[in-house]
């Protein structure tokens, strides 16, 4: 059975790349532990404490669970944890993680609201040949036929309500539930934002859990389709938190040079290559009002140096190099090559003649690029007439190079 969880699906929709690496691959992730992270664990930790001794009958009081995060921080922390903010230390974030556990006590004392009825409790969902899993932080039980799933954010944001009521995780988590347990009438969903004392609560219908399920099998399909095709484009969404940069031919480039030491970066023929051209963009654009024999020449460069650039980028299996202070970036699309009046004026008039007797032609009123790739795209059209449409403007390869900072 083909396992899924929000994580692999929240993973595809922001990268499939990434996707394909994580999941489909034995490929390791270079991650570094952030101290954000670490401080999440630890409050996480503290928390679940205090309700599995509440499960057997024992309130800790506060200052027993501050003594228990005090011990587990100085236990698990390493030496190599990241603290990418250097206007804090150590202590600001161990600090922040005592005042979330201090937050959640003083207003939930004496934990009487709920009964707990499981702890990183495990969901499984089995939708045909799929199963999709997770783990809720709590879940409890406030009345007979109302459940409570339970999330602990030690973020320094507040989710807005809009967000809430559509996030994903933790409505699959309430589809869970409502199979689960057949009393359940109702399931809250709630994001207890530690750091703040606050809570942001949401709930689903039961019509919007079907919607749900149905847009998640949906994505799956999709998921499937591309493993069949191996079609896993890289899309540059986080890219700061991913841990496949050496093998992303987005970031390949960037990752190689930057471990090289700068007489050895310089050396770089990809680095050479970005140069040279960023050099040719930049020569360019200085000269817009000088003669156009000079511009002429510095184009015949840029080809040059463009077919160089194209050459490596399929030797090497990328479309980032990196110069040093911009990147190149090699732009490949696939699409329909609609005729224009001045470079094709007998296919474009063979199209106007064709879209005219259509009743499509009020709604693009001309050969308009857009417009017709969209309705293209649509599937709206009659199957005899889009052929005789591609025929005249099929799609085609297309590549180009652009350059942009950092």
């Amino acid at each position: 059975m083909k396992q899924f969880s929000h994580s692999k699906l929240e993973t595809y929709e922001r990268c499939p790349l990434q996707y394909k690496f994580q999941c489909l691959t034995n490929l390791k992730p270079e991650r570094e532990s952030t101290i954000e992270a670490f401080m999440g664990s630890r409050v996480h930790d503290t928390l679940e404490l205090l309700y599995r001794d509440l499960l057997k009958t024992k309130l800790n009081s506060l200052e027993d669970l501050l003594k228990f995060y005090d011990e587990t921080w100085r236990v698990e922390w390493k030496d190599d944890i990241v603290i990418n903010n250097e206007r804090y230390n150590q202590k600001h974030y161990f600090d922040l993680g005592k005042k979330c556990i201090e937050n959640y006590y003083q207003k939930y004392q004496p934990f009487d609201q709920d009964q707990t009825i499981g702890i990183e409790k495990e969901i499984d969902l089995k939708w045909g040949e799929y199963s999709v899993t997770g783990y809720i932080d709590r879940l409890a039980r406030e009345k007979e036929g109302v459940y409570v799933v339970h999330d602990y954010k030690t973020s320094s944001s507040i989710m807005e309500q809009q967000y809430a009521d559509k996030n994903r995780q933790l409505a699959l988590y309430s589809i869970a539930v409502k199979q689960s347990f057949k009393e359940a009438k109702e399931v809250k969903l709630v994001w207890h934002y530690v750091a703040f004392g606050e809570d942001v609560i949401s709930k689903r219908t039961d019509k919007e859990l079907k919607e749900l399920k149905n847009d998640i099998l949906a994505l799956i399909k999709k998921i499937n389709i591309a493993e069949k095709e191996n079609n896993f484009p890289a899309v540059e969404t986080n890219c700061d938190w991913c841990g496949f940069w050496q093998h992303c031919p987005k970031k390949k480039h960037l990752y190689k040079v930057k471990k090289l030491p700068e007489n050895e970066y310089l050396k770089d023929d990809g680095v050479k290559l970005a140069k040279k051209y960023i050099e040719l963009v930049d020569k360019r654009s200085t000269i817009n009002r000088q003669a156009r024999t000079e511009a002429t020449l510095i184009e015949a460069e840029m080809i040059k140096a463009e077919e160089a650039i194209l050459k490596y980028s399929e030797q090497h299996e990328v479309d980032t190099l990196d110069s040093g202070e911009q990147l190149v970036v090699i732009n490949k699309t696939l699409d329909y090559a609609i005729p224009t009046k001045s470079g094709d004026s007998e296919r474009y008039n063979q199209l106007e003649t064709l879209l005219k007797n259509t009743s499509y032609w009020s709604k693009i009123s001309s050969i308009n690029p857009a417009k017709l790739s969209q309705l293209l795209e649509e599937d709206a059209l009659d199957k005899k007439l889009k052929n005789k449409i591609i025929e005249l403007a099929p799609l085609e390869k297309k590549t180009n190079i652009s350059v942009k900072k950092k």
